[in-house]
């Protein structure tokens, strides 16, 4: 049984559920995302329960991931089922735990290179970067380390 807000604490008003647009900044990138708050007409408090921080977390979540070019929890759902995996069966093909995958498609927030996995498993798409460690084979530089 989902859980009301009837009144408002500090004017003792009746609350309205309200879906609205918000704006935040989240890890220094500015975000837009829904809330699904009880909002009070007199003194205009916003409150909500704890199902609704939940849903809250994950609507921030996922619209950075989406700011940021990360998959979402819901992408991750969507192309793990597609190619017909579990999450275990992910989790096993890119060589990290289950919790993980759970926790991603939760609402988790996982690092680019984790993503990198996740779009070359679920996608089929390669992303380098000079980060990565995929850099051409060069004589040149391996000298240039061993010399140092």
């Amino acid at each position: 049984m989902p859980v009301s807000i009837e009144y408002c604490p500090a004017c003792n008003r009746e609350m309205i559920l309200a879906k609205i647009e918000k704006e935040t900044v989240f890890r220094g990138v500015n975000i837009h995302y829904k809330d699904n708050i009880y909002i009070c007409p007199g003194c205009k408090l916003e409150i909500g329960t704890v199902g609704q921080t939940a849903d809250l977390q994950k609507n921030i979540s996922d619209a950075y991931r989406k700011e940021t070019g990360l998959l979402t929890g819901q992408e991750i759902i969507h192309h793990r089922k597609r190619v017909n995996l579990t999450q275990k069966g992910l989790a096993k093909k890119i060589g990290i735990g289950i919790a993980s995958v759970k926790r991603w498609e939760g609402g988790m927030i996982q690092s680019k290179s984790m993503d990198n996995l996740l779009r070359k498993e679920l996608l089929g798409i390669e992303q380098h970067t000079d980060y990565t460690g995929n850099r051409t084979f060069s004589i040149s530089r391996i000298k240039l380390v061993l010399k140092y």
